[in-house]
């Protein structure tokens, strides 16, 4: 269940775009928004530096009808039109702990930030002060089976 997520804490005037799945995208995915399309859609790949302008997180509701398929058992496929969310300052969510890279073991208050060149975002013991988006580690948990990781936004692009 690599796609369950959880919008914990987010404004309701939050901004959303549409985005053309890159390749092995999961939600919890940072992505740098490139050319708008004719249909309104945005070109992304992952990012080359953690001080990319641009960043968006991947947080797309997959919504299954089939009885064979659980919540969110989805996968999201290469050029799959999906949405992604402008990360702000406050924004709480929770993603599977599997779709961030533990550089460091994920735990309570070590920070998440962007990894250059990765679409999954790394667990690390502190920020080194440049990245654009910055999350802190407020709870780890379990839902439906899933080991979640809840993230809580202190540092954003302005």
């Amino acid at each position: 269940m690599a796609n369950l997520f959880i919008e914990n804490k987010v404004k309701a005037t939050a901004h959303y775009v549409d985005v053309v799945a890159p390749a092995g995208v999961t939600n919890g995915n940072i992505v740098v928004l490139g050319t708008q399309a004719s249909d309104k859609t945005y070109a992304c790949a992952a990012n080359t530096a953690v001080t990319d302008a641009g960043m968006v997180i991947i947080c797309n509701p997959n919504l299954p009808y089939g009885a064979e398929v659980v919540e969110n058992d989805t996968t999201i496929a290469t050029g799959e039109i999906v949405r992604a969310r402008v990360v702000e300052l406050g924004d709480v969510e929770s993603y599977p702990v599997a779709n961030i890279t533990a550089t460091v073991a994920l735990a309570q208050n070590k920070i998440v930030v962007p990894k250059a060149g990765a679409l999954k975002m790394e667990c690390l013991a502190a920020a080194a002060g440049t990245e654009s988006i910055v999350y802190i580690i407020d709870e780890l948990f379990t839902k439906a089976g899933v080991s979640m990781v809840k993230i809580r936004c202190i540092k954003a692009q302005v």
